[in-house]
């Protein structure tokens, strides 16, 4: 039998178990969410956007990465052919859709090329039609050429410092047929 003494040592004993447990379990969520709140973020060069009409997808990387004022080194720029009728998807990672960012649709006439900004978080992915109607009746309908995204994304420089970015992805949708079309100046015969 166990007298009362020991009852209350065996209950206090389990108490003082129990709280260590609690506050270590605390203490490890404290640690884990410092962490995940303060890990860092990808590269703006590793960073690739999905591009996707019908059932074919690429991934686009950056076409620019450059600190600004620097001289900034151009890359390739991904062809994705598509037709007037098919719809190009981009889904739009995290570290592009977390803050302000902007997309640019270019058409093979200029007077129906557009603009979009987006807000942190508005959307992670946007349906880009192949083709528009044009400003003018009777026009033929406009396809689209190239699409571009940008963003400014925070990277590390040659020293490891944190650094801002000027970051662009492009994408081609011409099928090889096409070619961007110059405005018509009145002035050539």
């Amino acid at each position: 039998m166990t007298t009362p003494k020991k009852a209350r040592q065996k209950s206090l004993l389990q108490f003082l178990t129990l709280l260590i447990a609690v506050v270590i379990i605390v203490v490890a969520a404290v640690l884990a969410q410092n962490w995940w709140n303060n890990r860092p973020g990808p590269e703006p060069q590793d960073v690739t956007v999905t591009a996707t009409v019908g059932g074919t997808q690429i991934e686009v990387a950056p076409y620019l990465v450059c600190e600004p004022g620097l001289e900034c080194p151009e890359g390739e720029v991904p062809n994705l052919p598509m037709g007037p009728d098919d719809t190009l998807v981009l889904d739009i990672p995290e570290p592009i859709h977390d803050h302000d960012w902007q997309l640019l649709m270019i058409y093979d006439d200029p007077a129906v090329n557009d603009q979009q900004f987006h807000g942190a978080y508005d959307t992670d992915s946007v349906e880009i039609p192949g083709s528009v109607d044009p400003v003018n009746e009777g026009d033929p309908r406009p396809r689209l050429m190239v699409v571009e995204i940008s963003s400014a994304m925070i990277g590390h420089d040659a020293d490891g410092e944190e650094t801002p970015y000027a970051t662009v992805w492009s994408l081609s949708t011409m099928d090889g047929e096409r070619e961007l079309r110059a405005p018509e100046d009145p002035a050539t015969p």
